[in-house]
């Protein structure tokens, strides 16, 4: 293939050798920047996988990349051991094997979460031993609001509640949020904790299995279709509402957790109504 056909690699030409795979490269470079690579990176490590050994040279050619920035890239990708220099004059590089390169991000990631994990103790203690200096006024008793973008944040949020949880906890979504928080265990999380749960599940045509498994008492079913709507409540003090929840059509959520006494009370008066209204649902 001339170097002319892989300069498109990542291009919309869609007379381009390589257009009609772009959608899948799109996704496995946005993969690899989950996995902890720039895009620039990936870009490089997916043309060596698919092009074959090249010099940097090459590599800035067929990526429209500035040299410098490439040797950098290349060298970056060693360090990663994503990428293996070959002893020649002018150097080249290859691509590890995909399988073998995500292997490798993977164990990195655990090993920094590990070293991290043993960090928590000696960083919490040696925290508490500063006092705290701040005067309590008016306005650190403020209410307070946070975004939480992503399943991962607002999962461990949901997980905070529960574990704050002493009285009642109430969760309103469709089946597809309740599944979604099934799958994340907080149901399991909510039964050791040993609050009151209620669901209000909009809108139910089937009962999936993992809701049957529950009591009857603690769910209910609305008829009418909202399921854009998720949100749950803890006790009287907190409130995490779903801006996009598991129905929006990206898949990507957000949401606004806040303690505001105004909002919760309003909250679970939409709760309480869409109890009232609900059905039971076996």
């Amino acid at each position: 293939m001339s170097t002319e056909s892989q300069i498109n690699l990542f291009d919309n030409e869609s007379d381009t050798a390589m257009y009609k795979h772009k959608l899948t490269l799109e996704k496995i470079r946005n993969e690899l920047i989950n996995f902890g690579l720039t895009k620039s990176q990936a870009k490089v490590f997916i043309y060596l996988g698919k092009y074959g050994s090249k010099t940097a040279s090459e590599i800035a050619k067929a990526l429209q990349l500035p040299r410098t920035e490439t040797y950098h890239l290349v060298n970056s990708l060693q360090n990663l051991g994503l990428v293996v220099a070959e002893l020649s004059h002018p150097t080249k590089y290859t691509a590890m094997d995909m399988k073998e390169a995500v292997s490798t991000l993977v164990k990195q990631e655990q090993e920094r979460i590990d070293v991290l994990a043993d960090k928590e103790e000696s960083l919490s203690q040696l925290w508490k031993e500063i006092p705290f200096f701040a005067v309590e006024t008016d306005e650190s008793k403020s209410e307070k609001m946070q975004l939480l973008h992503g399943t991962g944040p607002i999962i461990n949020k949901i997980k905070e509640m529960v574990s704050s949880s002493i009285e009642d906890f109430k969760i309103y979504g469709s089946v597809s949020d309740l599944l979604r928080m099934y799958h994340a265990d907080v149901f399991d999380w909510i039964e050791n904790a040993q609050t009151d749960l209620k669901i209000v599940a909009s809108p139910v045509n089937k009962t999936p299995e993992f809701l049957s498994d529950m009591e009857s008492s603690k769910i209910k079913a609305l008829p009418s279709n909202s399921e854009n709507k998720c949100f749950i409540i803890n006790d009287r003090k907190e409130v995490l509402i779903f801006m996009r929840n598991a129905t929006h059509p990206t898949r990507q959520t957000f949401a606004w957790w806040s303690d505001s006494e105004t909002l919760v009370d309003m909250m679970i008066s939409l709760f309480d109504l869409s109890w009232e209204k609900g059905e039971s649902l076996y």
